[in-house]
């Protein structure tokens, strides 16, 4: 091969690969990267910026919104005032540069960006020659001064066409995109149908002739919910409605070859809180299902979800970014009048644990309360504070991929009123130590103690409580018929911190119940029971607590059936206050620093090949890989308890015990 032909294959092979490398992004590829949008509303399109409830857009919001995982913001504008009433209608230079600079934020942050004409109801309401040409003047301007910007800027030429015919509304279309094409002849256009852009408007609307356009539609649907705020939402026929509407657009898109951006949806914030978050999760899942790019509508009000001021985000956020079809589904009430009862349905199989967090009151932060095994469906907060609003959400922890988040579900708790509680002794029962199951509390029914009814059948041992006490043959008592939602509460004393063995002693024909036990705010495993093949022959089903000294209330808790039979719970103190080594000859260093995280290093020349954080009853919760002579693991996002942490190079492994207390 001679040198001039190497050079010229040289030649035109890099030529290939940047005209490869700079290709047009097309329509159906840049929806694809589209999918999580969010609007900046109520910002430039209110008459004068800043005229309405939000002060000037900030360059930080285009950080928070990177951070966050959006790929696309849409920029709502309103040309009229900043625009000459007469030829040749110049677009006053000072709001030209602002919306520059403004996109100029997004697209540095490799953001797709999303300008349009919004709320210009002056050529809607009257579509004049006149209007016309100013109308046409004001995209002349908007895509000679944008021409040369990233292909992630994208135009659309007039948001929701209210007041303009369907004949306006397509020659409309037709005549701008002619006008862009002139100075951006491959940029994406979106257009849309015309009244308020809905779905069978887009469906009904015609389609220029052009190798760049993307399909648009908003819905708020069903309007009274979404935009009212009346009733509630989420049941199959809601699902079923909506999805209709999304596989009508869908069908649409396959049948053109058009891809579709849902421009704006959501719902009011004082909508019903959980049927809110069921409707969010319903379009963000839609979506997906569909291929559309999903624009959630922000406009800092009644539709907040950035927190401007405050540099933060309304939970909505997370169903946003983080929720799909494979999430938990969760549902939650009050149990029992004592118990909120926390359920879900698990979407997927390969979750390594499911943490369970929950907000109260007002407060926007959740903390995380409990780390469970990845296939479990239920949780019950035991007795939380009274006459208190409770926001939970469950969360699929893969350490492998993205988590799963659910929506929030939200249940209020009320007051009750009730009796005073004693102990049965008179004094608080003493851990380390045994504690007789049938001396719980005084105090009745939904204080010390829960029955699903109230006769003691038996009437063997405190005969004027509704708690099943059976007569143990003369060698004591225990309680009968436990049955699911049922619960004992007993005053204890705890005489010293430490990790404690906790063993219910209980007898049971049966395999298959469980429970849990609460001290305070430590929560057991839930415990499952195996049969011992007798009412009476009692075997001990043991767990492991991390107690804090104290006068407390433990509760032990029914979680399932089939029915068993309790006699006593022993406490035995496995070690006092401190961390726990598992080995004596430890390679590794592992010590908590004063913000409480976990810190591992490495004390020989062998470099550390992995460190894990488990819990007490198993999970592999984090993992940390190839992480060289020190790392620390962050833990504010755990549940106070015990966990191990294991550390291990190519030929020494150690494990420790270490307490995290984040209450």
């Amino acid at each position: 091969m001679n040198g001039n032909f190497k050079k010229s294959l040289t030649f035109f092979t890099g030529l290939f690969i940047v005209f490869s490398l700079s290709a047009q992004i097309t329509p159906h590829e840049a929806i694809e990267q589209m999918q999580k949008g969010i609007n900046l509303g109520n910002t430039h399109e209110p008459p004068k910026e800043a005229g309405w409830n939000n002060p000037k857009a900030q360059e930080y919001y285009f950080d928070l919104y990177k951070e966050a995982g959006f790929t696309c913001v849409r920029i709502p504008v309103r040309w009229d005032g900043y625009t000459g009433k007469t030829a040749p209608y110049k677009i006053n230079d000072y709001w030209i540069n602002r919306i520059e600079q403004v996109i100029d934020w997004g697209l540095e942050r490799d953001l797709f960006i999303v300008v349009n004409s919004h709320h210009d109801n002056w050529i809607k309401e009257n579509y004049s020659e006149t209007n016309k040409a100013r109308f046409d003047s004001i995209w002349s301007q908007i895509a000679t001064r944008f021409k040369d910007k990233s292909e992630k800027l994208i135009f659309e030429v007039l948001n929701e066409p209210h007041g303009l015919s369907k004949a306006n509304n397509d020659d409309m279309h037709a005549r701008i995109l002619s006008i862009i094409r002139k100075t951006n002849p491959t940029r994406l256009v979106i257009f849309q149908g015309n009244e308020w852009g809905g779905s069978n408007e887009l469906i009904a609307a015609a389609i220029p002739d052009d190798d760049y356009l993307i399909g648009s539609f908003h819905t708020y649907d069903p309007y009274k919910f979404g935009l009212v705020g009346e009733g509630t939402w989420g049941t199959s026929a809601d699902y079923a409605a909506l999805d209709s509407k999304f596989k009508s657009v869908y069908n649409w898109s396959v049948k053109n070859n058009i891809p579709v951006f849902l421009g704006e949806f959501g719902s009011l914030r004082e909508c019903d809180f959980n049927s809110r978050m069921r409707h969010y999760r319903a379009y963000v899942e839609l979506a997906q299902k569909y291929g559309f790019a999903a624009i959630a509508w922000d406009d800092g009000g009644n539709f907040k979800i950035m927190e401007r001021s405050l540099k933060s985000w309304d939970e909505v956020k997370d169903i946003l970014i983080s929720t799909c079809s494979n999430s938990p589904v969760p549902s939650a009430r009050v149990f029992k009048d004592s118990i909120i009862s926390l359920q879900w349905k698990n979407n997927i199989s390969y979750n390594d644990s499911i943490i369970i967090q929950r907000r109260t009151g007002t407060s926007q932060v959740y903390k995380s309360i409990a780390t469970l095994k990845s296939d479990t469906t239920v949780y019950y907060d035991v007795k939380p504070a009274m006459n208190q609003t409770y926001t939970y959400r469950i969360i699929s922890h893969c350490m492998d991929t993205t988590n799963l988040y659910s929506q929030p579900v939200q249940v209020f708790f009320p007051k009750w009123s009730k009796p005073v509680r004693k102990p049965f002794y008179g004094e608080p029962l003493a851990i380390p130590g045994t504690i007789e199951a049938e001396d719980f509390d005084e105090g009745g029914e939904d204080l010390s103690y829960h029955d699903a009814d109230d006769i003691n059948i038996p009437g063997d041992y405190r005969p004027n409580e509704s708690v099943d006490i059976y007569d143990r043959l003369g060698t004591g008592y225990h309680i009968g018929n436990a049955i699911e939602g049922e619960w004992y509460e007993y005053s204890v004393n705890i005489e010293e911190e430490g990790l404690y063995e906790v063993s219910a002693h209980i007898a049971t024909g049966y395999t298959g119940g469980k429970f849990q036990i609460t001290i305070d705010t430590i929560h057991s495993e839930i415990v499952t029971v195996t049969t011992t093949r007798s009412n009476l022959k009692t075997a001990p089903f043991t767990t492991e607590m991390y107690l804090y000294p104290g006068l407390k209330i433990m509760r032990f808790t029914v979680i399932s059936n089939p029915t068993y039979n309790i006699d006593k719970f022993t406490f035995e103190l496995k070690n006092a206050t401190g961390s726990f080594d598992l080995k004596v000859n430890n390679p590794f260093e592992i010590y908590q620093n004063n913000s409480g995280e976990i810190v591992v290093k490495q004390k020989s020349l062998n470099q550390n090949t992995k460190i894990e954080l488990y819990s007490i009853t198993g999970n592999l919760l984090k993992m940390v890989t190839n992480p060289g002579q020190r790392s620390v693991i962050r833990t504010n996002d755990l549940p106070s308890g015990i966990y191990i942490v294991r550390a291990s190079n190519f030929t020494e492994r150690y494990s420790k015990k270490v307490v995290i207390n984040n209450l």
